[in-house]
């Protein structure tokens, strides 16, 4: 699809379009200022600080316009462009609902930002509006789009956002999720001061053309009218003054859970329509083993005895695959691989019927076309109008690239055996209930593999609980070797991080979370027509450790949500435990102690800074003598060389240079959480708390002294304060325990802090170097979570046993 630049969409709405007299005409007829700190806003030149709904001008398919997606003959660049961080905005339906974000300002020499003022309430204020061309509101819904309609209420300063100052520029730092697909309006006002105690002023630009001046031409009455439109709606509840705006600037937040929401939807169809193929798990007759003997084949030995009560059984379930299988055998062969519309977006299609009048096709023109009319109910269609087909609220409907022949693992308790072992601990004999086992459907982590999670089935089994499990994308069993020499070449679980989490195409990245979610809706409702009549499928759990957890809030928003009360049993979740998960991928990933320095390595090899072909310099020689060990591994020896070369430059009191990785670092983090967002927990978890799903979640969040916070995903993010494992478990409205709660009489949701532990001692007793526990502390945070976990699931909520109080804290 063809889009305007934003450099010609808003110069011609500044400029006009020739003849007459223009902005600086006018501008030259003012007499000349004294000159003061104002707002950066000269959109005529590409200066607008971002998140801004001007970069939505001229939008054909309701995506934000990147300067760079049209190439030299006028035509959408190859999907393989879009690789890059900032076109990757490009593909968006609007912002991040959760990253920090900065205005800029401009002060003449020796002149600063008075940074009390940056970060006092007043300062910046934000107003949820509703915008024109609605599709929420029918009164708003005929005003054009860009243009304000409506206040719908203001933001509480130090409740839903702070500010502060950040250099040349004032930073608003959100407390609480933007809500997706809302619109809000930024107000910077006079109270805003620069270092000699003046109120920050407007640009010239954004003086002129909020003011109620006549303009020359219909393009600047355009833009004046759309900055008129934000002022109108902001000062309407009365709360605030036009004289106080210094700048306003509307941001759309970008959709979530849409294209999930249809994901669903085809799978429930299925049930009905032959066209759609239903997922079904097939679980071959084959002879008995137990885990002890899986895992004795791969030489763990000295294990619980109830792993001898797990019988272990291999299936399959054939997923739609939405991720197009890659063409080549290096990472960036991955790039174009993301997931795509099947049908052109309703924003081009309505378009495109405006403009062809009686001429617009009623009647399809080809199979596809009529499968968009049918899946959408007419609104969406595929007549040639959209080369990207951008996945948004206005286009939810991925194309099927494949069918994916998907390895499942079963696990199910062996009665003997495990009543032995109740009978140890003091718990009464098991019977299979008449409607089979209740199952539980594991989720491992990234670079492991689904029977890692055969590690927590002992203790499910002594619950009387079944499991099923699947590999992520490009996990385990589900590598994809592309020229069939026998090895994977995109494999997380073996090889690279970034055959899932693609750095390199933040796109990919974003929908092997989606695919992720899509493939759990998928064995959830394949479960229902396994033919296993000792598993009951309408009863049915969730456990997730660390990327296990990153998609649940995702999959249980989707799952659980109703849809039909036919449907709605044969995808509902009764529970659901979390392990070492976390929200706010982007700013939790670069925060990471594990991955945090491989993040922040590779975006400096790619930002193409001076510091750049430093650093690529510094790998090839400095680096080896202290991180030549690690050759071999291509994560562990970027991030080692990096460490290796901060630590160079603090010594060397490299403050600018210092400066400048860290500049280009947060514009990363920036694309890369807007890019990642309609994937990322954090949009989910108040659909979850919302559903009333009761859930589990275990943190490790250290003592104080040796044992370190989970060392993966962190607690908390010092950049971000919605970001790391503590603030999903708040947005999913988990209640902080650290005594056994219950039996209550409705299921509640908690989150436990522990001590003790490390990012995976939900699997592994076993002490990791970096976490600090000893390896006794290790192995009763172990004991601990696994308990905790099966007694909640057991409960379905209503209780949780916590026995070793002395592996957590409230």
């Amino acid at each position: 699809m063809k889009k305007m630049l934003l450099s010609l969409a808003v110069a011609t709405a500044i400029t006009g379009c020739g003849g007459g007299e223009t902005l600086e005409d006018v501008k030259n007829d003012n007499p000349p200022i004294v000159p003061t700190a104002t707002v950066k806003f000269d959109p005529a030149n590409g200066v607008i600080s971002v998140p801004n709904d001007l970069l939505m001008s001229g939008t054909l398919d309701g995506t934000l316009n990147i300067p760079g997606e049209l190439d030299e003959n006028n035509v959408s660049v190859e999907r393989a462009a879009y690789a890059d961080p900032q076109l990757a905005l490009g593909a968006l339906d609007g912002w991040s609902t959760q990253t920090p974000f900065k205005i800029d300002l401009t002060f003449p020499a020796g002149v600063s930002l008075d940074a009390t003022s940056a970060a006092s309430p007043g300062a910046v204020r934000i107003f949820e509006v509703v915008m024109g061309a609605s599709q929420t509101d029918e009164a708003c819904a005929q005003v054009p789009a860009g243009i304000a309609c409506k206040l719908v209420s203001e933001l509480t300063f130090g409740v839903d956002f702070i500010t502060q100052g950040s250099g040349d520029a004032v930073a608003v730092i959100p407390l609480k999720p933007f809500k997706a697909g809302s619109s809000y309006i930024n107000v910077l006002t006079t109270s805003l001061m620069d270092s000699e105690g003046r109120s920050i002023e407007p640009s010239s630009t954004y003086a002129l053309v909020s003011e109620e001046t006549t303009l020359i031409t219909d393009a600047q009455k355009s833009l004046q009218a759309v900055i008129n439109s934000y002022e109108n709606a902001v000062t309407s509840g009365g709360a605030i003054s036009k004289d106080e705006i210094i700048f306003s600037a509307a941001m759309t937040m970008q959709s979530a859970g849409q294209v999930l929401g249809t994901v669903k939807q085809l799978l429930a169809a299925s049930l009905t329509q032959a066209a759609l193929p239903r997922p079904t798990v097939q679980i071959p007759e084959q002879p008995v083993i137990t885990v002890e003997q899986v895992f004795a084949s791969q030489g763990v030995t000295g294990l619980s005895p109830a792993f001898a009560g797990v019988q272990y059984q291999k299936g399959s379930v054939m997923l739609p695959m939405y991720l197009a299988t890659p063409t080549g055998t290096e990472v960036g062969d991955l790039a174009a691989t993301y997931w795509q519309g099947m049908c052109d977006s309703g924003v081009a299609v309505l378009g495109y019927a405006s403009s062809a009048g009686a001429s617009f096709p009623t009647d399809p023109i080809s199979e596809n076309d009529a499968l968009c009319m049918a899946l959408s109910g007419g609104k969406l269609r595929d007549l040639g109008l959209d080369q990207t087909k951008h996945l948004t609220k206005y286009n939810t409907i991925p194309k099927t690239q494949s069918i994916a022949n998907v390895p499942v693992q079963i696990t199910k308790p062996i009665l003997p055996v495990i009543n032995f072992v109740r009978s140890q601990i003091g718990l009464d004999a098991l019977a299979m209930p008449e409607g089979g086992w209740p199952v539980v459907i594991l989720q491992h982590g990234i670079t492991s593999k689904k029977e890692d999670m055969l590690a927590i089935t002992a203790q499910l089994s002594i619950q009387g609980f079944a499991t099923a499990a699947i590999d992520h994308p490009m996990h385990g069993e589900r590598g994809v070797d592309v020229n069939g020499d026998g090895v994977d070449d995109f494999n997380a679980s073996t090889g690279s991080v970034l055959s899932y989490m693609n750095l390199q195409s933040l796109l990919v990245a974003r929908d092997s979370l989606r695919q992720s979610v899509a493939d759990l809706l998928g064995l959830r409702l394949g479960l229902n027509f396994s033919g296993a009549t000792d598993l009951n499928t309408q009863d049915v759990s969730f456990v997730g450790h660390s990327l296990g957890s990153v998609v649940a809030p995702a999959f249980v928003a989707v799952t659980n949500n109703p849809l039909d009360p036919q449907v709605d049993p044969l995808f509902n979740v009764k529970s659901v435990a979390l392990a070492s998960g976390g929200g706010g991928i982007a700013s939790f990933l670069i925060d990471s102690a594990t991955f945090g320095p491989f993040v922040q390595g590779s975006v400096l090899l790619a930002a193409g800074i001076s510091e750049s072909a430093e650093f690529s310099s510094y790998l090839q020689n400095e680096a080896v003598s202290n991180c030549g060990t690690l050759a071999a591994d291509q994560t562990a020896y970027v991030s080692c060389g990096y460490k290796e070369y901060i630590g160079s430059l603090t010594m060397a009191g490299e403050t600018a240079k210092l400066a400048n990785i860290q500049g280009v670092v947060t514009q990363f983090a920036f694309a890369a959480q807007t890019a990642l967002d309609s994937g990322d927990p954090t949009n989910y978890a108040a659909s979850v708390a919302a559903l009333g799903t009761p859930t589990y979640m275990s943190v490790v969040v250290g003592d104080g002294a040796n044992n370190k916070p989970d060392q993966v995903i962190p607690p908390m993010v010092a950049s971000n304060p919605i970001a790391g494992s503590l603030p999903l478990a708040n947005l999913m409205g988990l209640a902080t325990v650290a005594q056994s709660q219950g039996p209550t009489a409705e299921p509640m949701s908690y989150v436990v802090k522990f001590t003790k532990g490390h990012h995976s001692s939900v699997l592994t007793p076993v002490a990791t170097p970096d976490s600090g526990a000893t390896a006794q502390e290790s192995a009763a945070a172990t004991s601990e979570m696994q308990l905790q976990i099966a007694t909640f699931l057991a409960s379905r909520g209503q209780y949780l046993q916590v026995t070793n109080t002395d592996v957590v804290t409230d």
